[in-house]
């Protein structure tokens, strides 16, 4: 098609996707490239080794998806996917206490990674200028070096005998965390970008379950964790589509839960919380036990580079891959796209270098989290910042106030959520009302305390 322009993207991961329906609206063609056969519906695939286990999507990755596939939310909804408020209908127990029960205005839904993907990719399809490559490998992207820019990828399906080249005006890497896009571009004469490690040797172990009516406090879930660095277990337990629990075991540093059932379910036990036992003892097993591994926080510094040529950018965990505990990484991908939206309405000249400032804005505040927590482990290599100590008490604090206090508990789910920087829980307002209140004791009921009156009527949230 004489004129038109084109886009190419590495892998169908999440980050492809949203970027493919981003792209869309900027360009004639649009091509995702993946070594897989897609499955057509909510299917586990080898491109996605830890689709099995619980993902999270946080209020903000929620409300971008929603923008950009109007009704999807309410269709996932439909094939039982429970939908509610991030504070008020799942639970969370971190640092010694339940956060405060209540409506914080923050929607969130739970849903399998597998069922949430195939609704995006659905949709994807549907749109009449994306095509999807399946089977197919990308090779490398072909950089023009006259011009210092990349026209395009190298690709190889299964069955073919030989290479071809894809044209495109704009190359997106969608790879994930194995990219190898720093070493192309270290091939190609712009040296390879800073890469930020911190390892936290965290292990996953998940078994579906039967979810009943009234389950786990008549709840969509929960994270049950403990007080870094005496504990190092934690558990998430999501409400899922069809009527099942997805329950995550996970150890940090190396306290990998077992995949025997015995094993697992006495992992359960040691737990902070027996929430979590009781609930895996007294549900139907739907599924066997299956692990997956997580190696370190791991960030490409590509917004620090001095050159980087045309026509090629990274997004999603091919920038940066946190540790899966916080459950962050759909929802910056779904925020990147947005960037890259933005980016890409200024025009294609100088798009990388443009669309990193933006990324880098993103990716700063759930880098800062995930890490921050981990490093109050010893054993996890990496500098901390001058008052560590100090602003982990404080935080501490948070967490032990955000048990009654409403302001306090949605300025943290702020955070949390992505929708506010990590400073804002040290807002002057903020700090007073955490250091002149009285730390409560733990308490036994999922709330704290009694619960607030609109946490009585959720059951039309819950499905």
């Amino acid at each position: 098609m004489p004129g038109s322009r084109s886009v190419a993207i590495i892998g169908a991961s999440m980050g492809g996707l949203l970027a493919a329906r981003v792209a869309s609206a900027h360009f004639d063609r649009v091509t995702i490239v993946d070594r897989d056969v897609l499955p057509d519906g909510a299917a586990l695939r080898k491109g996605v080794p830890q689709a099995a286990h619980a993902h999270g999507l946080l209020a903000s990755g929620y409300r971008v998806m929603e923008s950009y596939f109007p009704g999807m939310m309410d269709e996932l909804g439909a094939l039982g996917a429970p939908q509610g408020d991030v504070v008020g209908d799942f639970l969370w127990f971190q640092y010694g206490h339940w956060k405060l029960r209540h409506d914080a205005g923050l929607r969130g839904i739970t849903v399998s990674r597998p069922c949430l993907e195939a609704a995006i990719r659905d949709r994807v399809r549907r749109l009449p200028n994306v095509a999807f490559l399946e089977d197919t490998a990308v090779v490398k992207p072909a950089f023009d070096a006259a011009a210092g820019c990349v026209r395009g990828v190298v690709v190889r399906r299964r069955d073919a005998a030989a290479d071809t080249t894809l044209d495109a005006d704009l190359v997106i890497d969608a790879s994930g965390r194995g990219s190898q896009a720093p070493r192309w571009l270290d091939e190609w004469g712009y040296g390879a970008p800073e890469t930020l490690l911190v390892k936290v040797d965290v292990g996953y172990a998940t078994r579906i379950f039967e979810r009943r009516p009234g389950d786990f406090f008549n709840s969509m879930g929960g994270v049950i964790s403990g007080t870094p660095p005496q504990t190092t277990r934690y558990a998430a337990i999501l409400a899922a589509e069809g009527g099942r629990w997805v329950i995550t075991l996970t150890g940090a540093v190396g306290d990998y839960p077992p995949t025997d059932e015995k094993g697992w379910m006495e992992y359960a036990a040691s737990l902070p919380l027996p929430v979590v036992h009781e609930l895996a003892s007294s549900a139907r097993p739907l599924s066997d036990i299956t692990s997956f591994r997580f190696p370190a926080n791991q960030r490409r510094v590509y917004e620090k580079m001095k050159r980087l040529p045309d026509g090629f950018v990274a997004v999603g965990d091919a920038i940066c891959s946190f540790n899966p505990i916080y459950g962050q990484g759909m929802s910056v991908a779904a925020m990147e796209s947005r960037a890259l939206d933005e980016t890409l309405s200024e025009g294609l000249a100088g798009l990388p270098r443009r669309f990193y400032a933006r990324a880098r804005k993103i990716v700063d505040i759930p880098w800062a989290i995930a890490t921050g927590e981990d490093l109050r482990f010893p054993q996890i290599d990496g500098p901390r910042p001058p008052g560590f100590k100090q602003i982990s008490r404080y935080l501490e604090r948070v967490h032990a106030i955000a048990a009654r206090d409403r302001v306090v508990c949605r300025r943290f789910f702020d955070v949390l959520n992505l929708l506010a920087p990590p400073t804002a829980v040290l807002a002057p307002t903020i700090a007073w009302r955490v250091l002149t209140q009285r730390v409560p004791s733990g308490e036994g009921s999922p709330w704290g305390s009694e619960p607030p009156r609109a946490a009585l009527a959720r059951e039309a949230h819950v499905g």
